[in-house]
């Protein structure tokens, strides 16, 4: 039987688990019930011992919510949404609502990922042609000076001694590279986290057009399901707080919180703060006066769904030709400044 760390669940995984939970609701069967089932069904030891566990706790009575954060594998926010899902009567609802949210996360990160893969390759591909450049070619150039006799310009001479000092660097980047993504994976997976790379990617959250899109997404996103559940929308504010990972937007759900409580209505609240502007304000108010506000967060969470799909094309649009054009230019530069002495050698040697 094959063995799994215990670790938490993926956006993939968790959409999957509320699915699976809100059918077993819907159809009226015990969750100790269903969570044995599932447990039977389960590929890996410690997911099966996970489920069973859940379902033993299920059994004695023990709240879902609760259930869920004995596990220790579910994020704040699913236990939460399960908490008020009990609390209203609204779980199944709820649960299916969550395995749409994580759905749309599952495919958010997999673009994600796919946008900057492509970058990375093209500055791999880069470095590995200025490499075998300096370090192969331009030796082979040195040797057929040495033996016609003649003396190298001194930027050929330069791009030749900097091969050496290049492929050392790089070596040695390299390898630097590759210890601080390890480290960083083996911290991540044991829960801790670096303070420099916390420091890192919060500068680039605030500053990432990119990233803005998708926390506005994940917002808007949050809102609808809480405003589908039936909950009220300070509390889905409370809860987008905790997901959209961006201090930018942070910073404008708490003032907008804080409007909200001295009284300002919804729409006036989130346009004072800039959670949301022009249009998007607009159908916020239109929402607000005809009830449908949950159906507004969902068409603006779509929006800005597209927005940061754009935003990653955008990116890599302006990325690919940039690299190509460096890649050109030394590469030219560099074969330029051997090739015309040689030239000029063999003209005067005819």
């Amino acid at each position: 039987m094959k063995t799994k760390a215990k670790k938490p669940y993926s956006s993939r995984e968790l959409s999957a688990f509320c699915l699976q939970i809100s059918i077993l609701l819907h159809s009226a069967i015990p969750l100790d019930e269903g969570l044995s089932v599932m447990a039977e069904d389960a590929v890996w030891e410690e997911e099966k011992k996970l489920l069973m566990q859940m379902a033993e706790e299920a059994e004695l009575g023990i709240p879902f919510s609760k259930v869920l954060e004995h596990a220790g594998v579910y994020p704040s926010y699913v236990i939460r949404m399960a908490e008020l899902g009990e609390e209203t009567g609204t779980l199944d609802q709820i649960m299916e609502s969550l395995a749409g949210y994580y759905e749309k996360e599952h495919v958010l990160l997999k673009n994600i990922r796919n946008a900057l893969t492509y970058p990375i390759l093209m500055i791999f591909m880069l470095l590995v042609v200025l490499l075998v450049l300096f370090t192969k070619v331009m030796p082979v150039f040195e040797n057929v000076y040495q033996q016609l006799g003649a003396e190298m310009s001194p930027v050929s001479l330069a791009a030749t001694r900097l091969g050496g000092v290049f492929c050392g660097a790089a070596l040695a980047l390299g390898i630097l590279l590759a210890l601080s993504s390890a480290l960083v994976w083996l911290l991540g997976r044991k829960g801790k986290k670096l303070l420099i790379a916390q420091r890192l990617i919060r500068w680039m959250k605030r500053r990432s057009h990119m990233a803005l899109s998708v926390a506005n997404r994940r917002f808007t996103a949050v809102l609808a399901l809480t405003l589908h559940s039936g909950l009220d929308l300070e509390k889905g504010m409370e809860l987008a707080e905790q997901l959209v990972e961006n201090p930018s937007v942070e910073e404008k759900i708490k003032g907008c919180a804080k409007e909200l409580e001295a009284g300002a209505d919804y729409y006036t609240a989130m346009k004072n703060t800039g959670l949301f502007k022009g249009f998007y304000a607009q159908m916020i108010k239109v929402g607000t006066r005809s009830g449908r506000l949950d159906r507004v967060m969902d068409e603006i969470s779509k929006s800005y769904e597209e927005e940061a799909d754009a935003a990653m094309e955008h990116m890599i649009s302006r990325f690919e030709p940039t690299v190509v054009a460096v890649l050109a230019v030394a590469v030219g530069l560099v074969l330029l400044s051997v090739m015309l002495p040689l030239v000029s050698v063999l003209s005067a040697i005819g």
